[in-house]
């Protein structure tokens, strides 16, 4: 990949650091409509490597004053361009990871969308 050899994804993240008195943390995914491109979910991403904590505080507050769901998605290569999930609703109190498979991650996202139809800007009887 041509493209990779000349992109540095943390280059802002280093320009940054190097002025004190202001801070910034990176917003790993936000899941949206393709309709309306409303913001649905918000998600902290991380190669899943048998950790048990990440630091989610800025993801949880943004979801909470959009009043969307966040969560805590730990992921592993399983082989053959397959993945598999550790996934924790940082909405409810105490909750817990949640093994999941790619079809089944994939059906939680699809019933996010699914609950933001009745809402959409951009749903008619054509693109429902």
């Amino acid at each position: 990949m041509r493209f990779a050899k000349h992109f540095d994804k943390d280059l802002y993240s280093k320009w940054h650091r190097k002025y004190d008195g202001i801070a910034m943390i990176d917003v790993d995914s936000i899941e949206v409509c393709p309709r309306c491109y409303e913001p649905l979910a918000i998600l902290e991403n991380c190669y899943d490597r048998g950790q048990r904590f990440k630091a989610t505080t800025l993801v949880s507050t943004l979801a909470s004053r959009l009043r969307i769901p966040s969560f805590l998605v730990f992921y592993k290569d399983v082989g053959q361009g397959s993945l598999t999930f550790r996934i924790k609703r940082l909405w409810l109190s105490n909750a817990e990871y949640e093994l999941m498979n790619e079809e089944e991650w994939v059906n939680v996202l699809y019933e996010i969308q699914e609950e933001h139809k009745d809402c959409c800007i951009n749903t008619t009887p054509h693109n429902i």
